[in-house]
């Protein structure tokens, strides 16, 4: 038997030990409006993002209904000051406060940035946005725990006004996670088996 044909071998042993991540989008201010400092970060499959669109309509008030597994993996939402993070990821049931709502209607530009409409609320928070060509327009955001680092309060008329791209940063390649000890043994029964037909072939 070749070494190819250990390598091979290897390959299709390792294989269910590698696990491929998603790409991600993040926001990039391009004024200083209102809410201040807020960062926005998007990932999505390889898949959702090579088909030039994405929408997505989630409503769960109350926590009750299972997130569809469709192209959003995690997002994640903040703000200076006291309030926690806005978290979802759709492995772990969606938002981590258990309930929210999800409306986006976007398109993936081959030149890595996002066009189109946010909505994002899961029940504490929210944020409101859409485009005009590449930039993005907050037109509402509040929290229940009021903005105050982000120059907004209860008081405030209207937290809007900022503007930013949503660009893609990077794409996360295969990463090979450390085998378990049942998949070493299983790799090593095969280059075994590998180098015992070898022998019987030589012989």
């Amino acid at each position: 038997m070749h070494i190819r044909s250990y390598l091979a071998a290897i390959g299709l042993c390792l294989l269910p030990l590698c696990s491929q991540a998603g790409v991600i989008y993040e926001w990039q201010a391009l004024n200083d409006e209102l809410p201040w400092g807020i960062t926005l970060e998007l990932e999505f499959d390889d898949q959702t993002v090579a088909s030039g669109a994405f929408n997505f309509e989630y409503s769960d008030p109350y926590g009750y209904d299972q997130v569809p597994q469709n192209g959003l993996l995690n997002l994640r939402y903040t703000f200076p000051g006291v309030g926690e993070e806005m978290l979802y990821a759709s492995k772990s049931g969606g938002f981590s406060t258990g309930m929210g709502y999800v409306n986006m209607a976007l398109a993936f530009g081959a030149d890595g940035y996002l066009t189109g409409s946010i909505y994002l609320n899961n029940g504490f928070h929210h944020i409101d946005m859409f485009s005009t060509g590449q930039t993005f327009t907050v037109i509402d955001a509040n929290s229940d725990e009021q903005m105050e680092g982000a120059g907004c309060t209860w008081e405030t008329p209207s937290c809007s006004g900022a503007n930013g791209y949503i660009r893609r940063v990077s794409t996360t390649a295969q990463i090979a996670q450390i085998p378990e000890p049942g998949s070493l043994a299983l790799l090593g029964a095969g280059l075994l088996a590998c180098l015992g037909l070898r022998g019987r072939s030589v012989s």
